[in-house]
């Protein structure tokens, strides 16, 4: 499992609805604050399914390393810069940072290098959890969370002022 696997297994995810994907295509090329919207519920509920059934067919290994990845996806994204356009609680702000990794690697990128095209109140806590659960599903244990990254908001120092 490497950077270019962990985008291609969102990717994947987002195949297998071509509705949504369809969807999702349009918003990326037009950045429609509506389309975004009705992403956010599209992401949380049929895209997570996606992931999950791609994660469960992972090594132990494999799959460590992509949460590991997701971790580090999180945190770099911590930002003052992009809270400001997300707006959130601490929690809410978690969820915004899984719905920018969950729409895949051109969305990530977009907004980690322009933060003001963040979109408001969209969400998708599950995308943030997904390879946690799937870990404990099939290996009987819990995953230990943040040993590398840490995901809480306002944790990544290099994104807060003081």
């Amino acid at each position: 499992m490497n950077e270019q696997k962990f985008w291609e297994i969102i990717e994947a995810s987002w195949e297998k609805l071509p509705m949504l994907n369809g969807m999702r295509q349009e918003a990326l090329q037009t950045n429609e604050p509506d389309l975004f919207e009705g992403l956010s519920f599209g992401l949380e509920d049929e895209v997570v399914e996606e992931l999950e059934q791609q994660l469960a067919q992972l090594s132990k290994e494999d799959l460590t390393k992509f949460i590991r990845i997701m971790e580090e996806k999180l945190h770099n994204i911590d930002r003052e810069e992009i809270h400001a356009h997300t707006d959130g609680s601490d929690d809410g702000f978690l969820y915004c940072r899984g719905f920018i990794v969950g729409m895949g690697e051109r969305y990530y990128t977009f907004i980690d290098q322009n933060p003001t095209k963040a979109m408001l109140d969209t969400e998708a806590e599950s995308v943030c959890f997904a390879g946690y659960e799937v870990y404990q599903s099939r290996f009987g244990e819990e995953f230990e969370r943040n040993t590398i990254h840490r995901t809480e908001s306002g944790s990544n120092p290099h994104g807060w002022r003081e």
